[in-house]
């Protein structure tokens, strides 16, 4: 059985490396980290993740059109921003699972891990 790609939409080097060795160390598949939105946006033209981790704001932009994207394919995924809940504007945002930043891993992981489940990855 392939491993699950959870793709990780972070621009902060050291939170990404974080992420990526929890979910390293929990076995739970591979990150795909994407830096900017534009990076996200051309990957997911040929690929599609189990599901994502994204934080809101990355280096180029609030990452609403990939949320969509995320959406529009019942792909799950996870919030984790130190930003507050989205606006009215941003309500896409709300389809996913909400783990403020800074998180507990336990919590984090646990939320990963119903995004697997949702996706009959687990």
């Amino acid at each position: 059985m392939t491993r699950p790609t959870i793709l990780l939409l972070e621009d902060q080097p050291l939170v990404s490396w974080e992420v990526e060795e929890m979910l390293r160390d929990a076995g739970l598949g591979e990150a795909v980290v994407m830096p900017s939105c534009r990076e996200a946006q051309a990957w997911l033209v040929d690929e599609s993740p189990n599901a994502a981790v994204i934080d809101i704001f990355l280096r180029d932009g609030e990452c609403v059109e990939i949320a969509e994207t995320l959406v529009k394919r019942n792909i799950p995924f996870v919030v984790h921003s130190g930003h507050s809940q989205p606006s009215d504007a941003d309500r896409v945002f709300l389809h996913g699972q909400w783990i403020p930043k800074p998180a507990d891993p336990a919590e984090l992981l646990h939320a990963i891990r119903e995004c697997l489940l949702q996706a009959h990855c687990t």
